[in-house]
């Protein structure tokens, strides 16, 4: 298996994760504020903060420069309740693995999108949750029942609801807006160029660097619970997000369809002043605000529960919703949370991801629980 570095942005991506932002002001860029201020009170580190302005300074730029278009941006890419899923995205289908997509493809990736290629998407994006079966082939059709069976479960509101089905119902009314507001957002990407392509050589030359020096996927594997060594023959790209900093995200591929990459995305925020260098420990601050978030996620029932069920034995989604008798949307939210805080781990198996919990991550928990009020 060899690791390979993207030496570019996804763009794309990039524009999906702009309009996102300006659509939802009080959350990403929030919580962007909310990171550099907790941050300048532990580092003093100038390279990171030029950072920080480099994306508030992309997202500043968005909001001039599409002022007009608010309305618009608001009804396609103001992210759901549950998860960055916006209606944008189920209109355009686009799955993370689409890597060598660029803007200047956009209509072409749209006119790709046969009915055949449409479903073919629509199952391989988290989308599917009402569906967890390993033996979907290329040709499955997805019926308008199924997407109605898996709306009924999705804890949305009925307009919201009502918007997702028409985006199948509907398709053609809703590409065009859509594909102009990332033209746009695109305007916003290349007059920003001069500022953030040097963090993407950075990023360039810092991974090459760590790839060569250090074993990146085992410590992936050790500090972030997600068992990269998935047995594929295919490369890792290792590429860089730059609207949403410091996320690690990946997809999993289908055997019948394979992309070129088993694909995962590393924000430009890591780099040498932040934890990725896997040789700084935890402050105390960090542990008790670990061990915080521990107490307020298995104080719901439903976590715990969750957690419970998968103590003994690993389970994929759907084998652990009908034992929960919850629906996999359900056990996706869940999980989300229980994963992003590293208390449950993903293991790739014949296709599907089996959860399990992270013991090691329990018990030292547990552990800094036992020393503060023993």
């Amino acid at each position: 298996m060899e690791l390979k570095i993207s030496d570019h942005i996804n763009y794309i991506s990039e524009e999906m994760n702009l309009l996102i932002s300006l659509a939802d002001p009080e959350g990403y860029p929030a919580v962007l504020a909310q990171c550099r201020k907790k941050l300048e009170k532990t580092i003093d580190s100038p390279a990171l903060f030029h950072r920080f302005d480099v994306v508030e300074n992309i997202i500043k730029e968005g909001r001039r420069m599409l002022k007009k278009d608010m309305d618009l941006i608001k009804k396609y890419f103001r992210p759901y309740s549950n998860d960055y899923l916006c209606l944008a995205n189920v209109v355009l289908l686009f799955t993370r693995w689409d890597w060598e997509e660029t803007a200047d493809t956009l209509e072409a990736y749209v006119r790709r999108q046969t009915p055949q290629e449409r479903n073919y998407r629509f199952i391989s994006m988290n989308l599917e949750q009402f569906n967890d079966d390993s033996d979907i082939s290329f040709d499955h059709t997805v019926t308008m029942k199924q997407i109605s069976s898996w709306l009924d479960d999705c804890p949305l509101s009925p307009e919201d609801k009502w918007q997702l089905f028409s985006a199948f119902i509907q398709w053609d009314k809703h590409i065009g807006p859509i594909v102009q507001l990332m033209k746009k957002a695109e305007k916003v990407l290349e007059k920003t160029k001069e500022q953030w392509l040097p963090l993407i050589h950075d990023f360039y030359t810092y991974w090459s660097r760590q790839c060569r020096e250090k074993d990146v996927l085992g410590d992936i594997r050790t500090f972030f619970h997600i068992d990269l060594h998935t047995g594929s023959d295919k490369s890792i790209l290792i590429a860089p997000n730059m609207i949403f900093m410091n996320a690690i995200t990946f997809s999993v591929t289908e055997d019948n369809r394979p992309p070129a990459y088993d694909y995962y995305s590393i924000g430009i925020l890591y780099g040498e002043e932040l934890y990725l260098d896997f040789n700084i420990k935890a402050s105390s601050e960090k542990e008790m605000s670990d061990n915080l978030q521990f107490l307020k996620l298995l104080s719901d029932k439903s976590k715990l529960e969750i957690m419970m069920s998968i103590k003994d034995e690993p389970a994929y989604g759907a084998q652990l919703a009908r034992k929960m008798n919850l629906t996999t949307a359900t056990i996706s939210y869940h999980m989300g949370a229980l994963i992003q805080n590293g208390l449950v781990s993903l293991k790739k198996v014949n296709n599907r991801l089996y959860y399990s919990v992270n013991r090691d991550k329990v018990k030292n928990i547990l552990s800094n629980l036992e020393d503060l009020l023993l």
